[in-house]
């Protein structure tokens, strides 16, 4: 006879046992996911409703990011750790052969008992200095490397700053814009009342209308330009998909005299462009003296123990080995060690007047920029301002119409745009210079 058990299952207890597992799942499944990914998941900041808070940055944050994650950077940063493994190979000496023989061994009895067996070591003996030479071209080129690195700092230092002013230009051009739509729906307002009223006729409302239209697509506009500029920052700090809600900072706005002649010398002594370039004639020069001697032959100095096993005697062998330069005396690479060092000095000298060039450029644009930025700050704002001021006033006084406070809006506008881009102009000129000359360019 079969017995069958009849389970009955407590709803009550699945239920308790679903809450228990479902707490510890909440609890330490954080845990597991550091566990398992590690610490390299993001960590945002969050505000009260959980939501994220992307503060703005500064420069010398955003200096600081470009410096740490900027690939081109890092990229010289590796070719440096290229060059120390170059330079440390050319430190090592070349390795000793060693050679084991069996000779004249008869073919009715395999064995060593009746050949004649040698045992020896053979060392490559470096002649001429060309080791010295060959370790002296590495130095020079990871000290060429380092001077390209020190480069590309200041580039990647320049284009941060040169971003981040782009921002803040565009920043003040945002907020300008905002400006011109508020009046323009003040203006929009008071001409609908005053026509509801009676005081003016419906054109007027019209194209108070027009004007807002005009001012929210400059305000749409000026948006998707501070945005571009943003990306283009976070492109260069070399975080492209991180976010970034803007920049804290102001442009520099009376920035000082320069001198050309003392930017040439800085430029001369500091900028590591020239000073690669001139380590690239060293390079040349060393690897021509190093070409020349290769004609010299290695020299191969061997030694070994001889078995002559059938007429039971130990011997010792020695011997040099010399190869005789007769045909090849490396003409062809003396003749191209003699370009490549002509050629250096050529592109040295290319590379000079190109400097040069670009800071002369930049510096004659600096002062134009800077006496435009100093009339604008110190007579064509505050006189647009005023005026613009004195005719709203007037306007409601009912002494200006609605023509007279229009142009005076337009003019107000377009004043301080000119303004922020001459100042944007300026500091992106005052970037360039301090990359050429490898100064700081300070206010007044």
């Amino acid at each position: 006879m079969d017995t069958y058990f009849h389970f009955i299952p407590n709803l009550r207890i699945y239920r308790f046992i679903f809450l228990i597992a479902t707490t510890c799942l909440s609890v330490y499944l954080p845990c597991l996911q550091v566990i398992i990914l590690g610490n390299d998941s993001q960590i945002r900041a969050v505000d009260k409703d959980n939501q994220p808070v992307h503060k703005k940055i500064t420069l010398e944050e955003a200096l600081k990011i470009a410096i740490e994650k900027n690939p081109q950077l890092q990229s010289t940063r590796d070719q440096i750790d290229a060059a120390i493994g170059s330079l440390r190979q050319s430190k090592l000496y070349p390795n000793p052969v060693l050679e084991l023989l069996a000779e004249e061994m008869p073919s009715s009895e395999l064995g060593l008992n009746q050949s004649q067996n040698l045992v020896g070591i053979t060392q490559p003996i470096i002649t001429g200095g060309k080791r010295g030479l060959g370790i002296k071209v590495s130095e020079k080129s990871k000290e060429k490397n380092e001077l390209e690195r020190d480069t590309v700092l200041l580039a990647v230092i320049a284009d941060t700053k040169k971003a981040f002013y782009k921002v803040v230009a565009d920043q003040e051009g945002y907020a300008i814009a905002k400006k011109v739509e508020e009046i323009a729906k003040g203006i929009y307002e008071s001409e609908k009342v005053r026509f509801d009223a009676g005081e003016v006729a419906i054109t007027n409302v019209l194209r108070a209308e027009v004007e807002l239209s005009k001012a929210r697509n400059s305000v749409s506009n000026a948006e998707g330009n501070l945005q571009n500029s943003i990306k283009e920052l976070q492109t260069v700090m070399g975080i492209p998909e991180e976010t970034v809600n803007g920049v804290m900072g102001k442009l520099l706005t009376k920035p000082g005299e320069l001198s050309l002649h003392e930017l040439e010398l800085n430029m001369k002594s500091n900028q590591p462009f020239l000073k690669a370039s001139k380590k690239n004639i060293e390079i040349a020069e060393t690897q021509l003296t190093l070409e020349k001697r290769l004609a010299i032959p290695d020299i191969n100095v061997s030694a070994g123990y001889k078995r002559l096993s059938l007429e039971n005697v130990d011997t010792v062998q020695m011997g040099i080995e010399i190869p005789a330069p007769f045909f090849n005396r490396n003409q062809g690479n003396i003749q191209k060690g003699k370009a490549l060092s002509r050629k250096a000095k050529n592109e040295n000298l290319s590379v000079y007047n190109e400097l040069l060039f670009q800071l002369k450029k930049n510096f004659n644009s600096y002062n134009v920029e800077r006496r435009r930025v100093v009339e604008f700050r110190d007579k064509i704002l505050p006189r647009a301002e005023e005026s613009l001021k004195l005719i709203e006033r007037g306007y409601k006084e009912g002494e200006f119409n609605y023509i007279d406070l229009l142009d005076a809006q337009r003019t107000w506008a377009e004043t301080r745009i000119s303004y922020i881009e001459s100042l944007k102009n300026l500091n992106l000129l005052i970037a360039d210079i301090e990359r050429l000359a490898v100064i700081k360019i300070e206010g007044q």
